[in-house]
């Protein structure tokens, strides 16, 4: 199994890490009637072959600041001379009485084998780099620097079941939801769900040096490439299910707008607007699992602004911007921006099912992280990118991974290790937070 270069939070400190930035949820156990604070911090390993082996921390708390609130951080040094530090605050509420919540983020990382899988076509006959029939080993690689800020400001409309109060109270037995503002009945955003509007200011800076430029014939390039960017994505999110955490039944809907006006240092304007969308069905237990649900999802995105010319695209964003696939969400047997072009689609479907048996509260060590549960999670995702948003983009040639994951919910924060393989290979991905359940993203 081909292993993927672990980017951003993707290392094994963030399974510990309770980043509740899905939604401004309150989960309490049955017994408890005040939020009780909890914090950790742990040492962690990994390796992969573009990382070597790596040496990092991580370390969190939550509902110090403010119940519904977080804070975390991470970073680790690596084998091969690479480096990464990364923190956030999560749901910040703006008064006691407000609507208004904020986030913000800071990653910077020095990586000394990155990738990006873009370019024109290396040889005769091949398609450009990161198109739905490029090379695998059509891709640029060099070292790399990045420093990329969020501030993501939030606000909770009064409707449906956010009238009275925009922090849902949810108590759970065991992990799962007893009581609270349960949706999945009805969808009518007036009076079930939860609806959030949304602005994100982002800011990326990167650069790659000792540039390899093409792969296939290794040949390589005296100059430091740049990619600078910075812009507002504008979002609406509508949560209709039972558990924002992790859904039983119900649905969500997510729009975004991406928009980089070329203001400031950016290299040039661009415009990417993505929908998303996921429903789930609730199959009930057996004498093996105490929840089974079928989750679905399909999430699409088009460059409007994309435009050709003969010697390079212009007015499209940079990487991890725009209409890509591969990585931790999208794809997960590919690496991270495997596929992105104009238009992209995805499709997705995950049976989560969580075993009636729960010895992992017991065992020493792993006591420390309140394991609520875990869940096996056999999945199946298909996408494709494409120049063009047209009927051929949602059926033709579609790029396709089967795999599965281990999912746990420690610190009432759900956590997972996904393994996936398809047609050029495999990946293993460890994230915080359900799939295709990231609010704005």
């Amino acid at each position: 199994m081909k292993k993927c270069l672990i980017r951003g939070l993707l290392a094994g400190a963030i399974l510990l890490l309770p980043l509740h930035a899905t939604a401004q949820v309150v989960a309490l156990d049955e017994n408890e009637e005040i939020y009780q604070k909890r914090s950790g911090w742990l040492p962690y390993i990994f390796a992969t072959d573009s990382l070597g082996t790596a040496l990092g921390v991580g370390g969190f708390t939550a509902g110090t600041i403010q119940p519904q609130a977080s804070v975390f951080g991470t970073g680790f040094i690596t084998s091969n001379e690479s480096a990464l530090v990364a923190g956030a605050l999560n749901n910040f509420r703006f008064g006691k009485k407000s609507r208004f919540f904020f986030d913000g983020w800071l990653l910077a990382d020095h990586f000394t084998d990155q990738r990006f899988y873009r370019g024109p076509a290396l040889l005769p006959g091949e398609s450009p780099g990161g198109t739905n029939d490029s090379n695998e080993d059509n891709y640029v690689s060099g070292v790399s620097n990045e420093l990329t800020l969020e501030a993501n400001f939030k606000y909770r409309l009064p409707i449906g079941h956010l009238k009275d109060d925009p922090i849902a109270v949810y108590r759970l037995k065991e992990g799962l939801v007893q009581d609270g503002p349960r949706g999945g009945e009805i969808w009518n955003p007036l009076k079930s769900g939860q609806t959030t509007i949304g602005a994100r200011y982002f800011y990326t800076y990167r650069d790659l040096s000792d540039v390899v430029f093409n792969q296939l014939e290794n040949e390589p390039v005296d100059e430091t490439l740049t990619a600078k960017t910075n812009g507002f994505d504008f979002w609406l999110e509508h949560d209709n299910t039972d558990f924002p955490r992790n859904p039983e039944a119900g649905s969500r809907q997510v729009f975004n707008a991406y928009r980089d006006f070329g203001w400031l240092d950016s290299d040039e304007s661009w415009t990417n607007l993505q929908m998303d969308l996921s429903k789930y069905y609730n199959l009930g237990t057996s004498n093996w699992f105490r929840q089974k649900v079928l989750a679905l999802n399909f999430w699409t995105a088009n460059t409007t602004t994309w435009n050709d010319s003969d010697d390079e695209t212009a007015h499209r964003p940079p990487p991890n911007y725009g209409s890509e696939l591969g990585g931790f969400d999208r794809l997960r047997a590919y690496p991270s921006n495997r596929f992105n072009d104009k238009s992209a689609v995805y499709y997705s479907a995950e049976l989560r099912l969580i075993p009636q048996t729960q010895p992992l509260k017991d065992i020493p060590i792993l006591n420390y992280f309140q394991i609520d549960w875990w869940q096996v999670v056999p999945f199946i995702e298909a996408g494709r990118v494409a120049p063009e948003y047209n009927a051929d983009l949602f059926f033709k040639d579609l790029k396709w991974d089967v795999g599965v994951g281990i999912r746990l919910m420690a610190f009432r924060a759900v956590v997972r290790l996904d393994f996936a393989v398809g047609e050029e290979g495999g990946a293993a991905w460890a994230m915080v937070s359900q799939p295709f359940s990231r609010q704005g993203r």
